[in-house]
């Protein structure tokens, strides 16, 4: 049976799309609302502030007086666009919704940039610096840094190779 000519179907559907369009608006909203900053941040050392797990983590180091120092920046957008990281004297905090908030410094910290940091192979942090043996290690992503001391002022620094690909 197929629809006469006198058939209105546009009306209906109007109102379905109206009704579709009314929802996407709301859950815009709530997205909106719900990835803005956060309403308090705080400020350390000064004028930088601190924000949302990266905070979280910077506060679980010590804050201002452990490993990390003071905060040289406020929380900055990563180039890829979608990670957040903030500065401080001794390191960088790297986050990502997928790895969470680390720490990031010295000789594995230079490797980890000559490889292109967070937009590199490697992908972000997922952990603390830790040692095995006579190497320190950190977890990446998508790899496993390595740093060892050789003694007499020489080192090596290597990876696993990247586990992604």
């Amino acid at each position: 049976m197929g629809l006469g000519p006198d058939a209105v179907v546009l009306p209906g559907l109007r109102g379905r799309i109206a009704a579709v369009a009314g929802a996407l608006a709301l859950l815009a909203n709530v997205l909106l609302v719900s990835t803005a900053a956060p309403a308090q941040a705080t400020a350390y050392c000064g004028t930088h502030q601190v924000v949302g797990d990266i905070e979280q983590r910077y506060l679980r180091m010590g804050g201002p007086g452990g490993a990390l120092g003071c905060p040289l920046t406020d929380e900055l957008v990563n180039p890829d666009g979608f990670g957040r990281r903030s500065q401080f004297e001794h390191g960088t905090v790297y986050w990502s919704a997928r790895s969470g908030a680390w720490p990031v410094w010295g000789a594995i910290g230079d490797y980890w940039c000559g490889q292109g940091c967070e937009a590199g192979w490697t992908g972000y942090p997922t952990g603390y610096e830790y040692t095995v043996g006579n190497e320190i290690r950190q977890n990446f992503q998508c790899t496993v840094i390595h740093f060892q001391d050789l003694g007499g002022g020489t080192t090596k620094t290597w990876t696993d190779g990247n586990t992604c690909a």
